[in-house]
C-alpha cells in the first residue's frame, strides 16, 4: 500500500477544533524549537479490517477514481463496510478545494458477490429529523445486466436497506436524491435459513431502526417492478395532516415533481446505453421503464410530503386450482369451527356482529359472499397510481359507496394469471362470508364468522403488469379502521374490532408502526401474515413482526407448518393456509383454501363471481382475525395485551409443534372453540390467567459495531408484582464492557423499555457473551443472552486520508495545537512527530470525506490517543520518545 504522508505545520483546524472536541484553542503551533530537547511521538493508524472507502470522496487529499456508473463500479468484498460521500449538486464553492466544487458526485457504484439472505444497509450522517426531505440518499441493487432488482427509497429515515434473495454478483448504487452527505454501506451476514430453537433478534453491524419495506418475499424488488406501471398524475391536491404532526397523503402533478438527474429514478435512466444494451437512453424493456416511472412518482410524492406516505408491500399468496365442492373447507374442522359456533349459540346468543377491517388490494363488491356483509368501503390509493383519488371529505360525508374499494382490474389486462387474482376478495371472504346464498356451479362456502361485517380498505393496485402489490396509504387505512384521524379526512361510522393485513415486507416502516401503536391504544387488535419465504430466507416480515401485531403462520391439512410459511421469533399463532401441491384427503382437489374471487365470463366482456383455491399465509390471516373478532363480540373489553396473555397461556391454541412457543407455529394452531370458551370465561370473570412477565427480544446479538440495544419487559396475565431488578451478568465479557440496563420508558412497577450499552474500549479482540437478568418481586428471574464482538484492528483497513493532530496540554482539559500531519492512505500509515519538548500531549485523528473541516464529524472515522474517544482529554506524558503507538480509527456516530 502506498503511504502518502504530508506534514502541514501551518494547518490549524483551530476554530473547528473547538467545535469538534473539548478544550483547545488554536494556534498554528508550527515546528518545535530546534534548540529544545529532541523527543519523538510515533504510531501507526489502525482500523477495523472490514472497512473500505469510497474511491471518489470530496477530500482534496484523496485522489478521486470515479465510481459513478456500472462500468466504473468499485469492487468490494462481500463482508465489507464502505464509508463514502455523495452529493446531488456541485458544492459550488469557489474558495474551496473540494473535489466536487464544479461537478456533482450523485452516485457511487460498487460491485460485490453477495449471498442470498444478506442485507445491504446504508446509513447517512446528515439526515435532518426536523426536515427529512432536506438531505436524502437512496440505495439500489442491480443485476449483471443492469436491471434494477431491489431498492430502498425512503424519505423519513436516515437508513436504507435491501435484502438479497438470490446469490450472485450485483452492482450496488448509493444515490444522492437531494443534497449531500457522508454515508456508511454495510453488507450484513445472511440470515439463518433453518428453524431456530430460541428467539433471536439480530442487531448486527449497522442494523437500522428505520428501513424500507419494498420487496416480495422471494424475488425481492424485481416483483415491485413487475407489479407496477406508470400513470399520468391527475390534478394536484394535498390533504391536510390529521392526527400526528406529519403529512398523511399528497398527490402531485408532473410539474411539481423535483426530478432526479440520473439513476433509477431519473426521467432517462441511461443504464442501458452505458451497458451497450440497445444504444439509446432507455432501458431495453419499455415496461421496466414505466415501472421505474411509477416508483419515481412515489419517491417524489413522498419527498414533497416529507414523509413516506405511499409504500409498496407484497401479497404473500400463492395460487392453486378452482374448487368444485364446498366440502373443500377442511380448514374449518381444523380450527374446531362447528364446535365454536355451537358454543356461541348456547352461551352467547345475543352477541352483535363483529366488524373486521381487511386492508388489501380491494374487493369484488358485488360477489354474493361480499355484498351482504360489506358495510364500509374506502380507497386509500393515490390518484397517480390507480387513476382515482383517495376518498375526499365531500364524498365520504355523503356515505361513499360499496364500489369505492373495488379491485380495479381491466378486462384486457395482458397478465390475467396475475391480475385476475382478487386477493382482497379472497381474504375477506375467508373471514366474513355469510352462509346464505352464493352457490356458484354447485360450490359454496362459509366464512370463519359468517355473521360478521366487513370494512374493506383498498391500498392495492390491481391494474398493472403483475398486479401483486400494495402501494397505498397503509398507515392512513389503519387509522381509519381504528376510528382515528387519517388521510381521508373523515372517520368511520364505527371503528373495526380487528384489522387483517395479508401483506408485508422485510423491513420495519416507522409510519406504519406509529399507526399500529395508535390503533392498539384505541383497542383494536391487528393481525398480519408471517410471510411465504419459509423454504428460502424466513426472516421477519413487517407489519407482522411489530410487537403490537399478531404474526400468523400457515398450516396444512395435517396441521403441520407448510414449507412456505416463514418462521421466526415474532410468529405467535398459526392457522390453515393450505398446500396446493397435494390432495391428501382424496377429494379430487388440492388442499388449498377456498375463497371468493371474480373471473372473466366466457365472452370475456365482464367479471363474474367465482371461487378459487389459494395457499399462503394470506389465507391464514383472516382465520385468526375472525377468531379475535368473535372474541371481542363476546367480550368487547378484549385488547391486544389481554389477547396476548391468554394466547401465551395456551388458552387460544392447540400446541402442534415443539412444546410451548416455537418459531414455526408460535403458540400453536388456533382453536376457534378455545377462543370462544376463553372469551366467555373473560366475560364471566371466571378465567384465571397465571401472572407472569416476558422479555422481548429473547436474545440480543450486537455484532462488532452496534453499541446499544433495547429490550422490553411486559406483563402477562393479571400481574400483582413489580420488576425488582434488571442487571447484567458478565459471562466472558470483561468487567465494564456491558452496562447495567438503563430504564428509559418504564412505569412505576418497572415494566417498559430498557437500554444496554457496549463499551469496546480497551477490550481485546474476540467474541464475548453476557446476559441480562430480569427479576420480579416474587422471585422469578428470566435471562436474555447477549453477545458482541470486538474486531482486531489492522493496517489492512482501507480508509480515507486522515488528519493527525498533535496537541500539547496547557492545563487540564485545555490544549494547543502543535502540528498536523495528513496520512494520505489513512489506516496503515505510520505517523511521526519529532523535535518535541517534554510535556503532556494528546493525538487527535480524523477523516474528512466531505471536506467540511470538522474534526470527528458524523459518519467519519476518528479517535484520540491515549483516550480513544474524540472527546477524551487523556494525555500521554512525553519525557522520552514514544514510538510504536496504536492510533485506532473508530467509527463515529452517523
Amino acid at each position: 500500500m502506498r503511504q502518502l504522508i504530508r506534514s502541514i505545520p501551518g494547518l490549524i483546524y483551530g476554530t473547528l477544533l473547538l467545535a469538534g472536541c473539548s478544550g483547545g484553542g488554536g494556534s498554528d503551533g508550527g515546528s518545535a524549537d530546534p534548540t529544545s530537547t529532541v523527543l519523538t511521538v510515533s504510531g501507526v493508524l489502525l482500523s477495523d479490517p472490514i472497512l473500505d472507502v469510497d474511491s471518489d470522496i470530496n477530500d482534496p487529499e484523496a485522489i478521486p477514481q470515479t465510481n459513478d456508473s456500472i462500468i466504473t463500479a468499485q469492487t468490494i468484498a462481500a463482508g465489507s463496510e464502505v464509508r463514502g460521500y455523495v452529493t446531488a449538486e456541485a458544492t459550488d464553492d469557489d474558495d474551496s478545494d473540494d473535489n466536487f466544487a464544479l461537478f456533482n458526485d450523485e452516485s457511487d457504484f460498487y460491485e460485490a458477490t453477495i449471498s442470498a439472505g444478506q442485507s445491504l444497509v446504508m446509513t447517512f450522517s446528515d439526515y435532518q429529523t426536523t426536515n427529512p426531505a432536506a438531505v436524502d440518499l437512496d440505495l439500489y441493487l442491480y443485476d449483471q445486466s443492469g436491471n434494477l432488482v431491489n431498492g430502498s427509497i425512503l424519505i423519513a429515515s436516515p437508513t436504507e436497506q435491501v435484502t438479497v434473495s438470490q446469490s450472485g454478483s450485483y452492482f450496488i448504487e448509493v444515490n444522492a436524491f437531494r443534497n449531500s452527505s457522508n454515508y456508511s454501506l454495510a453488507l450484513t451476514e445472511a440470515a439463518q435459513t433453518g428453524p431456530q430453537s430460541s428467539a433471536q433478534v439480530n442487531l448486527a453491524s449497522m442494523a437500522p431502526r428505520r428501513a424500507t419495506a419494498m420487496r416480495d418475499d422471494i424475488s425481492a424488488f424485481s416483483n415491485v417492478l413487475q407489479s407496477m406501471t406508470a400513470s399520468t398524475p391527475a390534478t394536484a391536491s394535498t390533504l391536510a395532516s390529521k392526527g400526528r404532526d406529519r403529512p398523511r397523503s399528497m398527490w402531485v402533478t408532473e410539474t411539481e415533481l423535483p426530478l432526479s438527474k440520473r439513476g433509477a429514478l431519473s426521467g432517462q435512466f441511461p443504464l442501458a446505453s452505458v451497458l451497450g444494451a440497445n444504444g439509446n437512453d432507455q432501458p431495453s424493456d419499455d415496461r421496466h421503464h414505466q415501472k421505474l416511472a411509477l416508483l419515481r412518482h412515489i419517491k417524489q410524492t413522498n419527498s414533497l410530503a416529507g414523509d413516506d406516505v405511499v409504500r409498496p408491500y407484497h401479497y404473500p399468496r400463492y395460487s392453486a386450482a378452482a374448487p368444485q365442492d364446498p366440502d373443500l373447507q377442511w380448514n374449518l374442522p381444523a380450527i374446531e369451527w362447528q364446535e365454536a359456533l355451537t358454543e356461541v349459540e348456547l352461551s352467547a346468543p345475543a352477541i352483535g356482529r363483529p366488524l373486521i377491517a381487511v386492508i388489501d388490494s380491494g374487493v369484488f363488491s358485488s360477489h354474493p359472499k361480499i355484498a351482504p356483509v360489506l358495510t364500509d368501503a374506502r380507497d386509500f390509493v393515490p390518484r397517480f397510481i390507480d387513476g382515482d383519488a383517495i376518498d375526499d371529505a365531500l364524498a365520504l360525508s355523503q356515505g361513499g359507496n360499496a364500489a369505492e374499494a373495488d379491485d380495479n382490474v381491466e378486462l384486457n389486462d395482458p397478465n390475467p394469471d396475475d391480475c385476475y387474482v382478487f386477493h382482497g376478495t379472497h381474504v375477506a371472504s375467508i373471514a366474513t362470508a355469510p352462509s346464505a346464498g352464493g352457490t356458484i356451479d354447485g360450490t359454496n362456502m362459509d366464512g370463519v364468522v359468517p355473521f360478521s361485517d366487513l370494512m374493506m380498505l383498498k391500498v392495492g393496485n390491481s391494474n398493472s403488469p403483475d398486479c401483486a402489490f400494495i402501494v397505498g396509504d397503509v398507515a392512513g387505512a389503519i387509522r381509519y379502521a381504528a376510528g382515528l384521524p387519517n388521510s381521508s379526512g373523515v372517520l368511520p361510522a364505527r371503528a373495526a374490532d380487528v384489522i387483517a393485513m395479508a401483506f408485508g415486507g422485510p423491513e420495519p416502516d416507522p409510519a406504519t408502526e406509529a399507526a399500529i401503536e395508535e390503533a392498539v391504544a384505541a383497542g383494536v387488535i391487528l393481525v398480519a401474515a408471517a410471510g411465504n419465504a419459509g423454504q428460502f430466507f424466513p426472516s421477519p416480515e413487517y407489519p407482522a413482526a411489530f410487537n403490537d401485531v399478531f404474526a400468523v403462520a400457515a398450516t396444512d391439512i395435517n396441521n403441520n407448518r407448510v414449507e412456505y410459511s416463514s418462521f421466526y421469533p415474532e410468529v405467535e399463532i398459526a392457522a390453515p393456509g393450505g398446500n396446493g401441491q397435494f390432495d391428501t384427503n382424496g377429494d379430487g382437489e388440492v388442499d388449498a383454501i377456498i375463497g371468493a374471487i371474480a373471473s372473466l365470463n366466457g365472452a370475456e366482456t365482464a367479471f363474474d363471481a367465482d371461487y378459487a383455491l389459494y395457499q399462503g399465509t394470506s389465507m391464514s390471516v383472516p382465520h385468526v382475525a375472525a377468531g379475535f373478532a368473535l372474541m371481542k363480540a363476546i367480550y368487547p373489553e378484549l385488547d391486544t395485551e389481554e389477547a396476548r396473555s391468554v394466547l401465551e397461556e395456551g388458552f387460544l391454541t392447540i400446541d402442534i409443534d415443539a412444546e410451548g412457543r416455537d418459531d414455526n407455529t408460535g403458540f400453536g394452531l388456533m382453536s376457534l372453540k378455545k377462543m370462544v370458551d376463553t372469551a366467555i370465561a373473560l366475560r364471566d370473570d371466571t378465567l384465571v390467567v397465571p401472572s407472569d412477565f416476558r422479555v422481548t427480544p429473547s436474545t440480543l446479538t450486537l455484532g462488532n459495531v452496534t453499541a446499544s440495544a433495547t429490550f422490553t419487559i411486559s406483563r402477562s396475565g393479571a400481574v400483582d408484582f413489580t420488576i425488582s431488578s434488571v442487571t447484567t451478568n458478565s459471562i466472558s465479557a470483561p468487567s465494564g464492557a456491558v452496562s447495567d440496563p438503563a430504564a428509559f420508558l418504564i412505569d412505576a412497577d418497572g415494566f417498559g423499555s430498557y437500554e444496554v450499552l457496549i463499551n469496546r474500549t480497551d477490550v481485546a479482540p474476540g467474541a464475548y457473551n453476557a446476559e441480562i437478568a430480569v427479576t420480579s418481586s416474587e422471585g422469578t428471574t428470566k435471562t436474555v443472552p447477549l453477545s458482541f464482538d470486538v474486531p482486531a484492528q489492522s493496517t489492512s483497513a482501507s480508509t480515507a486520508p486522515t488528519r493527525v493532530i498533535l496537541q500539547r496540554e496547557n492545563s487540564p482539559g485545555s490544549f494547543t495545537n502543535v502540528t498536523t500531519i495528513v496520512a494520505g492512505t489513512g489506516a496503515g500509515s505510520t505517523v511521526t512527530f519529532s523535535a518535541l519538548d517534554p510535556g503532556n500531549y494528546r493525538v487527535l485523528y480524523t477523516t474528512d470525506m466531505d471536506n467540511d473541516g470538522q474534526i470527528c464529524d458524523g459518519g467519519e472515522l476518528g479517535g484520540s490517543f491515549p483516550g480513544g474517544d474524540c472527546q477524551s482529554t487523556d494525555t500521554i506524558s512525553v519525557i522520552a520518545s514514544n514510538t510504536n503507538l496504536d492510533f485506532v480509527l473508530t467509527r463515529l456516530d452517523d
